[in-house]
């Protein structure tokens, strides 16, 4: 039942915030309010998707691939609450680069 619910909660982060950066969902960029939440979203999702992936290794035996994978879903998460504030230009999507010029 957890590890469902943390996979779950993970697509739940990653859906918009791929579509974001697919350029599907753009209503967000003419909002102040927002600055780059939705393209962090992304990052936090992936990342809680590899740090599920990494408990799931280490379930299974393999405890260094498990760290490892997890390790790396840790820092895309930390660096997605970095995101939430400001993003990186080389991290953005094309059509946001465009668009705030």
């Amino acid at each position: 039942m957890t590890a469902a619910f943390m996979a779950a909660t993970a697509l739940l982060f990653v859906l918009p915030g791929a579509l974001a950066y697919l350029g599907r969902w753009r209503g967000w960029a003419s909002s102040a309010r927002v600055l780059f939440a939705p393209l962090a979203l992304l990052w936090i999702g992936a990342g809680a998707e590899l740090v599920f992936a990494g408990v799931l290794c280490a379930d299974a035996g393999l405890q260094k691939l498990g760290q490892i994978v997890g390790l790396i879903g840790f820092a895309g998460v930390v660096l997605g609450a970095l995101f939430l504030f400001w993003t990186p230009l080389m991290f953005r999507p094309r059509w946001h680069r465009e668009l705030k010029g």
